[in-house]
């Protein structure tokens, strides 16, 4: 439970640059003014951003190898982005050759820090940029992202009034109308001959993202069940076999009054008792476990750690599984030691 905390930490951390309920990108540029409109004719469009992207490379100091980046350009009011920054600032209005580079290219790039100038290679032609600001984003990005004003780099590449996708915010962000006014863009721009490369809607998104995570979150949950079925079977051999060696004290306990309900009350409080015993256990290795965890899994499927996510639902859960199970497993043993009779407890040897 704690690492599907984590997941859902970081899928939530991942959404906060791609806050629109509709993306759509197309195969070449278009102009903004036209695209927008057709977008807002739309019942049910409540606004729409149009955003640049572009590819391009970062120059290495001393000019002889050049590495693979993409440019993200948003408009400099944009409300559809709020990144993860770890140092430095984001893009402000009036920014011109200002950008802000990730953690990704930072793999390839350590060097770089907040204030460098570095020369970018877009279109064939070199310009110098200098880094504001260093976001974070999980997940494996390739080409590495770098996010720059969308007024300044359409300028720069002569392209101003061009876009290359659109991001929408409906009225209505229940998952059925957004996909019906999808539907709606797709055969409006259809008609218009208008080229739309990916149409992707928040949900789908969503879901894509996190049914890769859910497999594993499914399986350790099979195998926490499956370790709990264990334990239970091994409480009830223990406890039948504290029930075995109290034979001769059950028959004392039956002598002087003890009625049935008071010697299964006996066993079971001791299966509960050592339930909750496991279950603090569980909760100190929990610690180190998700800890490694979060760090492992998150370098070999988001290629960084994981921020380390401890919540008290699955405690709670494990709480009510272990009660559960050490009744259960408790039950049997209770039942037998409630009906041996005096006589035969007495003579047991």
């Amino acid at each position: 439970m704690n690492l599907f905390g984590t997941f859902d930490k970081t899928m939530q951390d991942v959404e906060k640059y791609f806050l629109a309920d509709i993306n759509i990108s197309f195969n070449r540029a278009y102009r903004y003014d036209k695209v927008a409109a057709l977008a807002e004719s739309v019942p049910g469009v409540k606004s729409v951003e149009g955003w640049m992207s572009m590819g391009g490379e970062i120059v290495s100091a001393d000019e002889t190898t050049a590495n693979e980046l993409a440019f993200i350009a948003p408009p400099a009011e944009s409300t559809l982005i709020e990144p993860i920054l770890t140092e430095g600032r984001w893009l402000m209005p009036g920014d011109e050759n200002a950008v802000v580079v990730g953690n990704h290219l930072l793999s390839v790039r350590p060097d770089l820090k907040v204030g460098d100038w570095v020369t970018m290679r877009i279109q064939n032609q070199e310009s110098e940029w200098q880094i504001v600001g260093i976001y974070n984003i999980p997940g494996n990005v390739i080409p590495p992202l770098v996010y720059a004003n969308y007024e300044y780099l359409s300028r720069l590449v002569n392209a101003p009034g061009d876009v290359y996708s659109l991001r929408i915010i409906t009225d209505e962000r229940d998952e059925a109308t957004v996909a019906a006014i999808g539907s709606a863009l797709q055969t409006l721009f259809d008609d218009e001959k208008i080229q739309v490369s990916d149409m992707q809607l928040a949900a789908e998104w969503r879901v894509a993202q996190t049914s890769q995570t859910d497999v594993l979150v499914y399986f350790m949950l099979v195998m926490a069940i499956l370790t709990a079925i264990v334990g239970g079977l091994g409480l009830m051999g223990t406890m039948s076999i504290n029930t075995l060696e109290r034979t001769r004290e059950i028959g004392v306990m039956r002598a002087i009054g003890a009625s049935n309900w008071d010697i299964q009350m006996i066993v079971l409080v001791e299966g509960l008792f050592i339930g909750l015993l496991s279950w603090g256990a569980s909760i100190l290795f929990s610690v180190p476990i998700t800890s490694a965890l979060t760090y492992g899994v998150g370098v070999a499927i988001f290629k960084s750690p994981l921020a380390f996510t401890f919540g008290m639902q699955g405690i709670m859960i494990w709480l009510a599984i272990t009660l559960g199970l050490a009744a259960l497993a408790s039950a049997l043993p209770a039942r037998r030691a409630s009906r041996l009779t005096v006589r035969d407890t007495l003579a047991y040897e």
